[in-house]
């Protein structure tokens, strides 16, 4: 089968390889990958990584083997892409050792023909969901267990920190639920894209922001906060300073980027801070928000593109990653 590795920084290449039969898995073939900017990052040396791995973190597919009752052979489904860590129970581990596999990041992703997965690392979709926006469902269920780490509750006004798809997703939710977000970010296009989208409440990261929260929340400053982790050059140190005393705050995202944050602030105002980096307990509920079009998906771009441009688009996305908010980069794997 065709699969596509990185052997080094920056050397994205196609090679052939067999795939080895996995009693008790799933035969799947891959039909299509989100490249999204942390795997562009990823593949130009941005990340530390065990060489070579095999790219591609979200993606979609179809049964190709006989099949099951619950996974019959055609069956479309969406590929986890966080799973339990493997333990043999021969090898000694480190408690640095995380207790999860990030596909595409700490073991081989899906940059390939075919993969082997059990019925439990993967998830059924509907008819009324296709493939390019199942490709969300990840960044969706994510920003899910964000808003529920929170607990936002109705009329209360949670500062956003970050506004990419991620940042628009948890704001999107939070107005789901009846509360107000207000979206902060250094950069006008997504801010602007973000009240086409609904979110009443935005603001740059400029002097006015501190006037402009005491404005919408009557001086009592928000809620509660949340910080997109991966969302570009935001200042993590905003998420403290917007929030009131005894409130809680949420760190998410899927990058790794060290985030400088003052814990002196943090104790200051009696804080909550939580770790949000997974998501995939609530697949099934953003399944289910994009199938009864709660969230609508209809605004992004969906840019496909042929497996022979793979290694551009990676270079394009590296090269330059603040591309507007709304495009949504394809590798159909067909």
């Amino acid at each position: 089968m065709n699969v596509w590795k990185l052997t080094a920084a920056g050397n994205l290449v196609k090679g052939e390889e067999d795939i080895p039969f996995e009693e008790g898995k799933r035969r799947i073939r891959v039909t299509k990958v989100f490249v999204n900017r942390e795997d562009a990052a990823l593949s130009r040396g941005k990340r530390k990584v065990k060489y070579p791995i095999v790219l591609g973190r979200f993606a979609t597919g179809v049964i190709s083997d006989e099949g099951s009752a619950l996974f019959p052979r055609g069956a479309r489904v969406l590929l986890h892409s966080y799973l339990p860590a493997e333990d043999t129970g021969t090898q000694k581990r480190t408690f640095a050792e995380p207790d999860f596999r990030i596909l595409g990041r700490t073991c081989d992703g899906f940059l390939r023909d075919f993969v082997y997965a059990r019925e439990e690392e993967i998830t059924l979709l509907p008819d009324s969901v296709n493939d390019e926006k199942a490709l969300l469902l990840y960044c969706l269920a994510l920003a899910q267990a964000t808003v529920d780490a929170l607990d936002a509750k109705r009329g209360e006004h949670i500062a956003v920190i970050g506004g990419d798809i991620l940042g628009l997703f948890v704001s999107r939710l939070l107005i789901y639920r009846q509360a107000a977000p207000i979206l902060i970010d250094s950069r006008k296009d997504r801010l602007d894209f973000a009240r086409a989208r609904g979110v009443y409440y935005t603001s740059p990261t400029d002097a006015g922001l501190m006037d402009l929260v005491g404005t919408v929340t009557g001086g009592r400053l928000a809620d509660g906060a949340v910080f997109v982790t991966d969302s570009g050059e935001q200042d993590i140190s905003l998420a403290v300073k917007v929030c009131a005393p005894d409130r809680h705050i949420a760190l998410c995202g899927l990058g790794e980027d060290t985030l400088p944050l003052d814990l002196a602030d943090v104790i200051k105002k009696r804080l909550t801070v939580h770790g949000v980096s997974d998501g995939t307990e609530n697949l099934e509920m953003a399944i289910n928000l994009v199938a009864n079009k709660s969230i609508d998906l209809s605004a992004f771009r969906f840019l496909t593109f042929p497996t022979d441009r793979t290694a551009a688009v990676f270079k394009e996305l590296a090269e330059y990653p603040d591309r507007p908010v709304d495009e949504i980069c394809i590798i159909n794997m067909l």
